[in-house]
């Protein structure tokens, strides 16, 4: 029993030696348009302001979304950013389809302030974050 503290230290200092990279957290939420939930779409998360290391993302179902932590977004200040379709209510020529077959029209939901060009930061703190997004197509 002499060698076994060495032995359960030497395990917990490499088990400290597998954790890698920059530290990740858990996001859940809920993402509205125009006060509707997006029923389908894709929310990512971009470290931004100092905040290193990988984007991470999941789609949005149902207007909600869950990003686990094993995936999650890194701790720090993150870029947002939302896409989602709307149909517009016109008819389309289906491109995988033959002449004459029509489809649902569908464009992008949000505008590019919530994209392309997202402005959106938030902080990202260890554990679970809740953040819910009930944003707005015009500015009122």
């Amino acid at each position: 029993m002499k060698g076994y503290p060495v032995l359960v230290c030497a395990c917990l200092c490499l088990a400290g030696c597998f954790r890698s990279g920059p530290e990740r957290a858990e996001v859940v939420g809920s993402v509205k348009l125009d006060g509707v939930l997006i029923d389908e779409g894709a929310i990512q998360f971009i470290p931004d302001e100092g905040t290193q290391g990988p984007s991470a993302g999941e789609a949005i179902a149902q207007g909600k979304y869950a990003i686990p932590r094993a995936k999650g977004v890194v701790v720090g200040k993150n870029r947002v950013v939302l896409n989602g379709n709307r149909k517009t209510g016109r008819k389309v020529q289906d491109p995988t389809k033959p002449p004459g077959t029509l489809t649902d029209e569908v464009v992008e939901a949000f505008p590019p302030r919530f994209n392309s060009e997202s402005t959106l930061i938030r902080e990202i703190k260890p554990g679970t974050n809740t953040l819910d997004f009930d944003l707005k197509t015009e500015d009122k």
